[in-house]
């Protein structure tokens, strides 16, 4: 596995190895998402729940206005790029400004994953981008499925779901 930098232990601790994973999509990958969300979403205000040190948010600026939001202040302490981000719990934010939503959540427990669906589809009205196949019934009563999208990471192809809510 690509370690991109090493994180302390006191946030390994308090947050676990696997809330504090992740990997990024590659250029071709980019590509793919952002075409894709050009076919669903003229004019862009996203957020990126779980944004690292922002690098992907960087990779976006060009299309359309993005923030994000890290739990690790380590990796926010080491954003160096002119982006939006901040320390804070995706789950204790609010996503109503926002009309994209991109969660690279493969890493997190399903009970987080399916609170996240869950908060989603009490407040948020727009794109939804997803990396697991959501499970929370709540959140698939009220979303359509738009599009399964195998997009290139730095760790395999995945298939990217697209969701409106």
């Amino acid at each position: 596995m690509l370690k991109l930098f090493v994180l302390p232990h006191d946030e390994i601790a308090k947050y676990g190895q696997a809330a504090l994973t992740y990997g990024s999509l590659t250029k071709k990958g980019i590509k793919s998402l952002v075409d894709t969300i050009k076919d669903f979403v003229p004019e862009v205000y996203g957020l990126d729940l779980g944004c690292g040190d922002g690098e992907l948010i960087w990779q976006l600026q060009n299309f359309g206005s993005w923030e994000g939001v890290e739990i690790s202040e380590h990796r926010v302490s080491l954003q160096t790029r002119d982006v939006v981000i901040w320390q804070g719990d995706f789950l204790k934010e609010s996503f109503r400004p926002y009309n994209v939503l991109h969660a690279d959540n493969l890493c997190l427990e399903d009970s987080v994953a399916e609170a996240l669906e869950i908060k989603i589809a009490r407040e948020f009205t727009g794109l939804y981008i997803t990396y697991r196949t959501p499970e929370a019934i709540e959140f698939l009563k009220g979303a359509r499925h738009l599009r399964t999208v195998p997009t290139e990471t730095t760790w395999t192809v995945h298939p990217i779901q697209y969701w409106l809510v």
